[in-house]
């Protein structure tokens, strides 16, 4: 008896902790036991400030999962007003702009008036990150718009302006361009601001030098005599321009920009040797004038290369001087590389124009007036690209 009385007991302890019927409650005898801890990675109704947590942590795929769980479920205005810039943000995180983009669009649509101006900010750079570069445009048109700060004011304008460069519209990119330096030196001159960095007032006053450089590419030397001269003329004051730009830009002291100008002032001159080397020839001219007139022309085009050479060394001094390593930085050095190779070789083209110094730019017009290739040729797309960016 005493034997099936302690059976029983120990039965019942064993089975104490397991519900005994469905109804039980918390707290109860025979109540199942609770973990306050979330069973899985998510929990069942992800909160808003969970979500933050994560993309602050730079969990970018936990955060879209926690922002996405938010919003599909009950939320108040406020809370997506919040969630859908922190799910566009930790899209970008993980590298998808166009997922980054949709949750923009999805904010704008439902909360349009009073959107900030770096919300357009944000969803611009994305566009830019595309190639989108007309819908890039529109939004940092508007976050100008919306913002008061000169150093927002700059970055939004000189995007704008890179963005109508990147189309060729360049009667359209030199405004915004401008206005940027405009406002950047009011700024200073009011000590309205205290720049934290220089990078935007660079990429204005570069860009602004480089469509005086395309410019120059798209002036074809032609014959006859007269109006060789005349295309002449005009090319070498585009070049002056596109020189005092790249200079300018130089004085905006942000070195990605001095080292990026300094590479192009270099290049510039080059294509100016490689214009007047590669102009057509009379067809009037016999055989041993033809040779007479290239020895000629190399003895007169001689401190054009000297200039070169002195713009790529000077370049490659201030990046080493203050320990700065960047593409602008290698690029110089081969070329100048590549100069020096050329005038310690000699003259092996007696008679005949030297090869061209930049094969890689874009040919200029040929002399029958064709237009030159729609598609930018590859040096084009790389050197007028900026250093990548946060968005």
């Amino acid at each position: 008896m005493a034997r099936r009385l302690l059976c029983a007991a120990l039965l019942l302890t064993a089975c104490a902790g397991k519900p005994t019927t469905p109804s039980a409650t918390p707290g109860e005898p025979g109540a199942p036991v609770t973990d306050p801890r979330p069973t899985g990675d998510l929990p069942d109704k992800p909160t808003l400030a969970e979500a933050e947590a994560a993309l602050a942590a730079r969990e970018p795929a936990r955060a879209v999962a926690l922002f996405a769980g938010y919003l599909a479920g009950e939320h108040d205005p406020a809370g997506a007003r919040q969630a859908y810039p922190g799910l566009a943000r930790a899209h970008e995180q993980l590298g998808d702009c166009a997922a980054a983009i949709r949750a923009y669009d999805e904010y704008l649509t439902r909360f349009a008036d009073g959107a900030p101006g770096d919300l357009y900010t944000a969803r611009g750079a994305c566009h830019a990150e595309l190639e989108q570069w007309q819908a890039s445009a529109d939004d940092f048109a508007v976050a100008f718009a919306r913002s008061t700060l000169p150093s927002v004011q700059v970055e939004a304008l000189t995007r704008q302006g890179f963005a109508y460069f990147q189309l060729g519209e360049f009667p359209k990119a030199d405004p915004p361009l401008k206005q940027a330096d405009e406002i950047f030196l009011a700024a200073q001159e009011a000590q309205r601001e205290r720049f934290t960095t220089f990078y935007f007032v660079g990429m204005a006053r570069f860009y602004r030098a480089a469509i005086h450089h395309r410019h120059f590419r798209d002036i074809a030397i032609r014959l006859p005599e007269k109006v060789m001269a005349e295309d002449f003329a005009r090319k070498f004051a585009v070049l002056e321009q596109a020189q005092d730009g790249y200079n300018y830009t130089v004085k905006a002291r942000h070195m990605f920009w001095v080292s990026a100008a300094g590479y192009q002032l270099g290049a510039l001159f080059e294509e100016f040797y490689d214009a007047m080397m590669h102009a057509p020839v009379p067809e009037w001219l016999d055989e041993a004038q033809r040779r007479a007139y290239y020895e000629e022309l190399k003895n007169q085009l001689r401190p054009v290369v000297n200039k070169a050479i002195w713009v790529f060394e000077n370049n490659l001094e201030t990046a080493r001087k203050l320990g700065y390593d960047s593409e602008f930085v290698e690029k110089t050095e081969a070329k100048l590389s590549e100069l020096q190779a050329v005038l310690l070789a000699g003259d092996t083209t007696l008679g005949r124009p030297y090869p061209r110094l930049v094969p890689e730019a874009r040919p200029e017009l040929s002399v029958s007036g064709e237009d030159p290739p729609a598609e930018p040729s590859p040096v084009d797309r790389k050197l007028f690209i900026p250093e990548p960016t946060p968005l």
